[in-house]
């Protein structure tokens, strides 16, 4: 009998004669985003569209939850989306030259 992880390495693969190789970090990191999956959610186009509004208004101390909870959302499972926001907050944490 095939085990789940078999199936979804065959499945991912797209074919039972070449599965790919899934760690299982990997694995646990998916099992995570399709658990933590919301009815509406924000793509990485729609949040960089509103990621300097966001971060300036994280910079002012405003509570964010209320009105941007999609952007919060996203950045919480994307890493290049946070990475980008991470930038964003530094440069309005650094005093102009």
């Amino acid at each position: 009998m095939t085990s789940w992880l078999d199936r979804l390495r065959i499945w991912l693969s797209g074919s039972r004669r070449a599965p790919i190789a899934v760690s299982p970090s990997s694995l646990a990191i998916l099992g995570r985003q399709i658990a933590t999956t919301q009815e509406v959610e924000y793509a990485c186009d729609d949040v960089y569209r509103l990621l300097d509004q966001f971060a300036e208004a994280v910079s002012r101390g405003d509570d964010t939850a209320p009105w941007m909870p999609l952007i919060r959302a996203h950045l919480d499972r994307c890493p290049d989306c946070r990475a980008e926001f991470e930038a964003l907050m530094q440069a309005l944490r650094s005093p102009e030259s």
